[in-house]
């Protein structure tokens, strides 16, 4: 019986401590970007969004499955896992990158439009989308 109770918190424990250094959408970062591109601009520059530093930019889209993103780019998504990609339809996810790993998230409505350069690394530098006209959003060349 000890032993099941020592067990039983040592999984607790860490769990909580895998939720707690998980990422969670930035509601801030969300709202300005969904503002961008709701904004009547055709073109939407990302490359200015420096409130913290990043330096490349990967988008996923619905039902992403994690994993196999981080083993094809050789990405640490350790801290994004527990987001829910792979089970949402209603939303892209943007994730900054530093250094290999991802540093932020920002959950992005489909309504603004879906994207059309899924899972691949974005530079902060060409960050910069074009709204088409069947409503995605496509990198600016």
């Amino acid at each position: 019986m000890k032993k099941l109770i020592i067990i039983t918190i040592i999984s607790l424990t860490l769990f909580s401590c895998q939720q707690m250094t998980s990422l969670h959408s930035d509601k801030t970062l969300t709202k300005k970007i969904e503002t961008k591109f709701k904004s009547k601009s055709e073109t939407i520059d990302l490359t200015k969004l420096n409130s913290f530093e990043w330096k490349e930019l990967l988008i996923l889209g619905p039902y992403s499955m994690i994993d196999n993103v981080e083993k094809k780019l050789n990405l640490d998504l350790e801290n994004i896992k527990v987001n829910g990609i792979e089970y949402i339809d209603s939303v892209n996810l943007l994730v900054f990158i530093k250094d290999g790993k991802s540093i932020k998230i920002s959950e992005v409505s489909r309504e603004i439009g879906d994207f059309v350069d899924l899972g691949k690394i974005i530079e902060k530098r060409n960050a910069k989308f074009i709204k088409t006209e069947n409503g995605k959003n496509k990198l600016a060349e």
